[in-house]
């Protein structure tokens, strides 16, 4: 296990960490709003601790080996005595900790800051990167048919879409939102600040996007599936009406994001294929400066978050079989506006995979 390895590395006993995030549903495949901790020893220990009301739930889906709830070591006696949960709280890991014969505990960066300082009053701790944040880069099966299932749910949604759009032009930005978010949660997909944007708005890659749609319209869609957690990215400019200068910028981009997938395989650095895309994009006359061109990285991780390893972008990362990224060059000029490409791919030995096959150019006119 890595974070037995890690632990041997660090030449520490336990890796400890806390409910609240993705992290920690990955590592023990178990999901709750309760405040829980996880304790990963050098030794194999693998335990869970949480309340009582979970614990039956938990013995059922969770994978780890050991779990005990905080009553049933003590939690009501400890809250008498002390007059705090948390210093309770505290106190039964300090005593599991000690049980293992703990000097050495490391503890992610995101643990709470409390529990930590009560810590370091015994142990020797270290903060850490959460291990499981690089272990979930790499998707196992059952993650990638997960993945899948959200791009077809998401593809079908915007095929509807798309069929609006080219049947009622004067559609705004907030109803094509509506549309769009509304479709997709009858697929039990949850879309949140779903990118619509238009006209000289579009310049902005986050803005959300208002008003009256004019000559093209960008839409960014990354939905998460309500029961699985796995989330989805996909990214298309539709033109509305001609415009000549929209219309070469989303050209350029296309052919950006082609040269970058047929880089794609087992072993390539992902600044490469940055890098592929700069110098495609310059070679179609668009530079980027002052805070204009192509202004984002590349691509990126997505699994149970929409944001997660690996970054392609300026810094050297090795891509490996496995791993789930966007696809997305994008132009952004403050006088002309912003368009953007986007599509979610997996890695292969020999090539890749790409999970939202969809027409790249998109026009509800003949250009």
């Amino acid at each position: 296990m890595a974070v037995i390895e890690l632990l041997k590395e660090k030449n520490a006993d336990f890796f400890l960490m806390h409910s609240g995030n993705v992290n920690f549903s990955y590592a023990t495949k178990f999901k709750s709003s309760a405040t829980m901790f996880y304790l990963i020893g050098i030794d194999g220990t693998d335990l869970l601790l949480l309340p009582e009301m979970e614990l039956g739930r938990a013995l059922r889906e969770s994978r780890v080996k050991e779990i005990a709830s905080f009553e049933k070591l003590g939690y009501e006696k400890k809250l008498k005595e002390l007059g705090s949960p948390r210093k309770a709280i505290a106190e039964i890991l300090v005593e599991r900790l000690k049980e293992g014969r703990a000097k050495k505990v490391l503890i992610p960066n995101e643990f709470p800051a409390f529990l930590a300082l009560e810590l370091q009053k015994i142990f020797e701790v270290e903060t850490i990167e959460n291990p499981f944040y690089k272990l979930r880069a790499i998707k196992r099966a059952e993650e990638l048919e997960k993945i899948k299932q959200n791009c077809s749910f998401l593809l079908k949604v915007f095929h509807k879409f798309y069929k609006r759009i080219k049947s009622n032009k004067k559609i705004t930005c907030d109803l094509a939102r509506r549309f769009l978010e509304k479709e997709l949660f009858s697929y039990g997909l949850i879309a949140e600040d779903t990118i619509c944007s238009t006209g000289k708005l579009s310049a902005d890659p986050h803005e959300l996007g208002k008003g009256k749609i004019e000559d093209h319209l960008l839409v960014d869609v990354f939905p998460r599936n309500l029961r699985t957690g796995y989330c989805a990215d996909f990214t298309r400019t539709i033109l509305i009406r001609e415009n000549s200068e929209i219309e070469e910028m989303l050209k350029a981009v296309i052919e950006a994001q082609k040269k970058a997938i047929s880089m794609l395989k087992d072993g390539v650095n992902g600044k490469d294929v940055h890098n592929a895309v700069k110098d495609c994009l310059k070679s179609h006359g668009y530079e980027t400066r002052g805070g204009e061109g192509f202004i984002h990285s590349t691509g990126h991780g997505v699994g149970l978050e929409v944001h997660e390893e690996p970054r392609l972008s300026d810094v050297d990362v090795e891509l490996k079989s496995g791993m789930v990224v966007t696809i997305e060059p994008g132009l952004y000029y403050r006088k002309i506006g912003g368009v953007r490409v986007e599509d979610l791919v997996v890695i292969k030995k020999d090539g890749c995979e790409i999970l939202t096959p969809f027409e790249s150019f998109l026009a509800v006119y003949n250009p």
